[in-house]
């Protein structure tokens, strides 16, 4: 077996913690839908300010509580080198400036195929676009200081 398996494939701790949290927070609305909740509707809402951006362009609509975004840029070269840049830089910002976004890279049919049309060509390795979680239900009401500080950091990658 390697380091991949299934969640709780094996014994042990992660199948009695799974057991114990369903047992406080059942897969009800009243349950784990209070946790669930407001990670949610802040994905949405932050989906919302991506939309209105003149920064970046919403990859896709959030199933759940992750949000994927890619900044604008004239070809998916220049998508891949900001998304870089604005994942080391909110890295290496002061620490009370700090924001931590992830990427992943995605193949040039997954853009055209979420009907986003990046010009100058694509190449075949494709890009890293940025993805963020809104789990902890503390985001919520912070979703508009996030966008800001994210679009603040798009917008020095080129200053």
């Amino acid at each position: 077996m390697g380091e991949i398996s299934l969640e709780c494939s094996r014994s042990g701790a992660s199948a009695a913690a799974l057991w114990m949290t369903l047992q406080l927070l059942p897969l009800t609305r009243e349950g784990m839908g209070e946790i669930v909740a407001p990670g949610r509707r802040a994905a949405l809402a932050w989906a919302e300010k991506l939309r209105d951006s003149e920064v970046f362009d919403l990859y896709q609509e959030p199933d759940l509580d992750i949000v994927s975004y890619f900044p604008k840029g004239d070809s998916l070269a220049d998508v891949d080198r900001r998304s870089g840049a604005i994942l080391t830089n909110g890295m290496n910002a002061p620490r009370d400036e700090s924001l931590f976004v992830a990427t992943y890279k995605v193949k040039p049919d997954d853009m055209t195929n979420r009907g986003h049309d990046v010009p100058g060509g694509a190449p075949e390795a494709g890009a890293r676009i940025l993805r963020s979680v809104t789990m902890k239900p503390e985001t919520e009401p912070l979703i508009g200081d996030i966008h800001a500080a994210v679009e603040k950091l798009a917008r020095a990658v080129d200053a």
